[in-house]
């Protein structure tokens, strides 16, 4: 039995996305600070009351502002065998670094600092902002021969790294100076695939001829 489209729900989808469009577009240029729902109505050209129809609270319009952003944020093509996760990062620099999408990064570094210090209010966002991309670092870091015992440590360095880049290319402009130390954490990583990738090589071949041996 084919199942019956609500034409009144795909039209109030679509609606809401457009909403959190122009909320988001709003809140990167003004900040959240301590924003009420009113503003951003405004922004959004409704009354108060819809955008609360719209998503029920402040809280949870927080929470699909972050998860708008956070679409594209995270390189989780990381996780294919056939991606080389040195070149994915170069071109997330790239891409989330131009000057249209950096203001991003203004706003979400704001919604970290909020939830750092209520870290129970804003659980959600500590696991959007952490938790996520370590998973997709860490797929992509065995599928190019870490050492399982060190691949949370290493997404870890990895994570700290682009993300204290992003906050210094933000507070100096620097792009420079910023870019070429960018450059010079991926050529470090790089090095490290390399070696970790001939070790596995050693380790195969040396247990080919063990079993050719026996």
């Amino acid at each position: 039995m084919t199942e019956r489209v609500d034409k009144r729900s795909l039209r109030y989808q679509g609606r809401r996305e457009e909403l959190l469009g122009l909320i988001t577009e709003y809140v990167i240029e003004h900040g959240l600070g301590d924003q009420s729902i009113r503003p951003l109505a405004q922004a959004a050209g409704i009354s108060h009351a819809s955008l609360l129809g719209h998503f029920g609270s402040k809280e949870e319009l927080l929470a699909a502002v972050v998860e708008h952003l956070r679409r594209g944020s995270i390189p989780l093509a990381m996780g294919r065998d056939d991606d080389d996760p040195v070149e994915l990062l170069k071109s997330w620099w790239v891409a989330r670094t131009a000057p249209e999408i950096l203001p991003r990064f203004r706003l979400m570094f704001e919604i970290y600092s909020q939830a750092l210090w209520d870290p129970e209010r804003y659980e959600r966002y500590l696991e959007y902002f952490v938790d996520d991309w370590l998973d997709a670092l860490q797929v992509g870091l065995r599928h190019r021969d870490c050492p399982e015992r060190d691949v949370a440590e290493v997404a870890t360095l990895i994570l700290a790294q682009v993300r204290g880049l992003l906050l210094d290319l933000l507070a100096t402009g620097d792009r420079a100076r910023v870019d070429r130390a960018f450059k010079f954490f991926v050529d470090f990583v790089a090095a490290q695939i390399r070696e970790w990738q001939s070790a596995a090589s050693r380790a195969q071949a040396t247990g080919s001829d063990a079993c050719c041996a026996g």
